[in-house]
């Protein structure tokens, strides 16, 4: 293994004042120690820039511009990256801890030369931290079975693709959907990468959106199947919000009860128990 592989990561924010420090110090804590931090920043007005400025001496580069929305700032990142391998950790996410990236790299089999490495990723919601168990990357055909804040991947499949700005909420499902298809390689390391904040990402609040672009990706768009779903989570949308606005308390128990109840996921605590033997 090189063991000087460098690792870019990509921090993209706006008007994030109030979780940037959490997300950079998460980096610059790494206890690896080939790290190329990079914050694009989208013009944020409330703080975020000083907070930036504060860590600018362990930051690689920074920006702080308008954008055209978040996959033109992670594309701006991607042409700025010089390692082997490009992930990305949006404001509001952080590692799991400051060996996180040192365990990806021990346990990446870096030496087979996997094109993208991927590992556990832990989703924060309101009511609970929960963890998304390993799904069979088959699933790519109909969704995302990997965690993007938990993926590193290849710098110079990125730099040769890039995100395609037409989608956004899907773009990365797209990216990466279009590497599982090329046959690329995926290597899972058994390890916990990331903390992804799920309640305020632009995927919760438009899941409408998010399901469409990515059904238009894998081919399921306009079908019957895609349009009972597209129903579905329309009526699933609208008796949640006004559950939220009656019921807070309820909405969030109903919320907590159905997340335990899906196969994909267990609660942090609970996985901990074998994580950790």
């Amino acid at each position: 293994m090189e063991n000087d592989l460098l690792i870019s990561v990509v921090t993209v924010s706006y008007n994030a004042v109030t979780t940037i420090e959490q997300t950079i110090l998460s980096v610059i804590n790494q206890t690896y120690p080939y790290i190329e931090y990079i914050i694009i920043d989208g013009g944020s007005t409330d703080g975020t820039v000083d907070v930036i400025k504060k860590y600018a001496d362990k930051i690689v580069y920074w920006v702080s511009e308008p954008d055209k929305g978040i996959y033109d700032a992670m594309n701006k990142g991607v042409r700025e990256a010089k390692g082997k391998y490009i992930a990305f950790l949006n404001a509001g996410d952080f590692y799991y801890n400051q060996d996180s990236l040192l365990q990806l790299i021990q346990k990446g089999e870096i030496d087979n030369d996997p094109d993208v490495i991927y590992g556990y990723q832990i989703h924060s919601f309101n009511y609970g931290k929960f963890v998304r168990k390993k799904m069979p990357l088959v699933y790519f055909k109909e969704f995302m079975p990997i965690g993007h804040p938990s993926s590193f991947v290849k710098a110079d499949l990125m730099k040769n693709t890039m995100f395609d700005c037409s989608y956004r909420i899907a773009a990365d499902y797209n990216f990466l959907f279009g590497l599982y298809q090329a046959n690329k390689k995926f290597k899972f390391v058994d390890v916990i990468i990331a903390d992804f904040e799920s309640m305020t990402g632009i995927s919760s609040e438009s899941n409408l959106l998010a399901y469409k672009e990515t059904a238009i990706i894998n081919g399921c768009y306009g079908t019957l199947k895609y349009k009972i779903r597209y129903l579905k989570l329309y009526l699933s949308g609208m008796i949640k919000k006004i559950t939220r606005l009656l019921f807070p308390k309820l909405a969030l128990t109903i919320q907590k009860r159905k997340r335990r109840k899906n196969k994909e996921y267990l609660l942090l605590d609970e996985f901990l128990l074998d994580y950790n033997k």
